[in-house]
């Protein structure tokens, strides 16, 4: 052996790379982590969520204040980025239905608020649903019926019993001042169609002053409405506007309730005075101005 073999040591050799070793580091030091943190956030920030407002009876002024409140509740909760307005309602009093148009054209100012008609839209119901945009409804929902009509005070006169100061004192009114009045509430609820639905409207006001009620696809048809479609549609269609895709839905009515009332629903305890008898369909109506379609009315007094 020679010198120079005696001192020479074996030279190792390269360890190879595990490509499968740096993949399961790299899952232990990014994805596993960045996982948890994923869960994490989703538990800390909650998802943003889609709200349903309910307009399920005639509109008076408990029903009104309830859904102001629904609408309050809306506005309150940072997580809700539009609202649907669920509607299945022959209408009511003036002042009340609109009371909720304005305050829903409010909220629309902040988020997209988009209609959802159930079996009926109204007179005073679909006066609200104009404050939505787009309007769904089904192919066999009752929708418009744009008009307003009321009953005049019975006329008291003035006698040893029975003083006023003035003629008109005890009805604040008379026949002509009255029905001035019920005109000008109808020009009001023509204005608010054609302003709100604009150029998607095929029919004249005078053939809409007419008080016609048409269904869901004739509605489509004349551009009283936008779609044929599905509660679902509705949200969807709002989640759209809003930009979200993973979301949650609240059902605001439910919210009021639970927050306010023991979970106990204030309209069935609170009915409109002019509500129609469940067994003969009559309406014991007060004096005044109305946007309430009943087909009934007729045999009402």
């Amino acid at each position: 052996m020679t010198l120079t073999e005696s001192n020479t040591a074996p030279i190792p050799k390269p360890r190879k790379v595990s490509w499968i070793r740096i993949f399961f580091n790299l899952l232990l030091i990014v994805a596993i982590p960045l996982a948890g943190g994923l869960t994490v956030s989703r538990r800390l920030i909650p998802a943003p969520a889609v709200g349903i407002i309910r307009l399920n009876t005639e509109i008076y002024g408990f029903s009104a204040e309830f859904i102001n409140q629904e609408i309050a509740e809306a506005r309150a909760n940072p997580r809700l980025k539009a609202v649907v307005v669920q509607i299945d309602s022959p209408g009511g009093e003036v002042t009340a239905t609109q009371t909720i148009f304005l305050e829903l054209q409010k909220l629309r100012e902040e988020m997209p608020v988009i209609g959802s008609i159930d079996s009926t839209a109204a007179s005073g119901a679909f006066y609200v649903a104009m404050a939505t945009d787009p309007v769904y409804a089904k192919p066999s929902s009752t929708v418009g019926n744009v008009g307003v009509w009321g009953y005049f005070p019975s006329e008291i006169g003035v006698n040893d019993v029975v003083l006023a100061s003035g003629p008109f004192k005890l009805t604040a009114s008379n026949t002509e001042e009255f029905l001035r009045g019920i005109d000008s509430i109808k020009q009001e609820f023509l204005a608010t169609v054609v302003s709100q639905r604009g150029s998607r409207l095929k029919i004249s006001a005078v053939d809409l002053s007419q008080g016609l009620a048409y269904s869901g696809r004739e509605s489509l048809d004349l551009g009283l409405i936008d779609a044929l479609g599905s509660q679902t549609e509705a949200i969807e269609k709002a989640a759209k506007q809003a930009g979200i895709t993973h979301y949650q839905v609240i059902d605001l009515e439910s919210v009021v309730i639970q927050k306010y009332y023991n979970d106990s629903n204030p309209l069935l305890s609170t009915p409109w005075i002019a509500r129609a008898d469940p067994l003969t369909g009559q309406r014991d109506l007060p004096p005044g101005a109305y946007l309430l379609y009943d087909a009934r009315l007729g045999s009402t007094r």
